[in-house]
């Protein structure tokens, strides 16, 4: 399947600012069975930006804009082939890694009783891993609501425990962590999910997990549906939790306040396209 994406971000500010600093991860990954064909980014004011590829292997531009200015837009558009056969190099060496705590993702009791629902028989069986990781999706699925009110980017894992609802960071937060708690990497990630019955037009990007599962490598899962990723889902970029895969990061400088609206549009092409 290929798959348009155009994310738009545009930043408004109260009264003009001195400077902003920004890192973007907007351009799909490549690998994990999909591929990144095209892909550009149009910043606003002229900002000429420079890229680099961090240790997960995102693909990041970043630019600092020290003109004074009131607004900041940034879109990202990609076209992306997705429904891949896995590959041949699964990239073991930061798997370890993707064991460890911190926050957001809280190593809680909550955490543990979840993890203790859902044992693995066999950590060496690949359909163990599977079939546990399986339930821990549907778990979070059907006990946990789904609501943009109730929490922010910046809330942990025990704050989503407590009140029992969040949205899709909150869930792939959760996974994250009561999955390293089973014993299994898990990584975040953030990208998006194409509705071919819908017109194509969201408000944000979307985010689920990926775990480690031995003899097989990343396979995701993703909370907010409940589902497996499939060819639907384009992966952008992965860390151990929301911040190291964020699609703009930024600081600046100047005493107004800011607003920020994003749009993001998925649309199939045609095989020809």
């Amino acid at each position: 399947m290929k798959i348009e994406i155009v994310h738009s971000t545009h930043y408004q500010y109260t009264g003009p600012i001195a400077e902003s600093v920004m890192e973007v991860r907007l351009r799909p990954m490549d690998g994990v069975g999909q591929r990144c064909l095209d892909f550009s980014l149009e910043l606003s004011a002229g900002i000429k930006p420079r890229s680099y590829r961090d240790g997960y292997g995102n693909n990041v531009h970043y630019f600092n804009l020290v003109k004074p200015h009131a607004r900041l837009s940034i879109t990202g558009r990609s076209i992306v082939e997705t429904g891949l056969a896995p590959d041949t190099d699964q990239g073991e060496e930061l798997v370890q890694d993707f064991l460890r705590f911190r926050s957001p993702v809280k190593d809680v009791e909550g955490v543990r009783e979840l993890a203790r629902n859902h044992p693995i028989a066999d950590p060496d069986s690949p359909e163990e891993v599977e079939r546990a990781l399986d339930g821990l999706t549907l778990a979070i699925s059907r006990d946990f609501e789904y609501n943009r009110a109730v929490t922010n980017v910046y809330s942990a894992v025990d704050e989503v425990l407590e009140l029992r609802a969040g949205v899709c960071q909150d869930f792939a937060h959760l996974f994250i962590a009561v999955a390293r708690a089973m014993g299994v990497p898990a990584r975040y990630v953030s990208g998006y999910i194409h509705f071919p019955d819908e017109k194509g037009v969201t408000t944000a990007s979307h985010a689920w997990g990926e775990a480690w599962v031995p003899g097989k490598g990343w396979i995701g899962y993703d909370a907010t549906r409940p589902v497996r990723t499939s060819e639907h889902h384009v992966r952008v970029a992965v860390g151990r939790d929301y911040s190291d895969a964020a699609p703009t990061r930024g600081i600046y400088v100047g005493s107004a306040t800011g607003s920020m609206k994003i749009r993001v549009r998925t649309r199939e092409l045609s095989s020809s396209q």
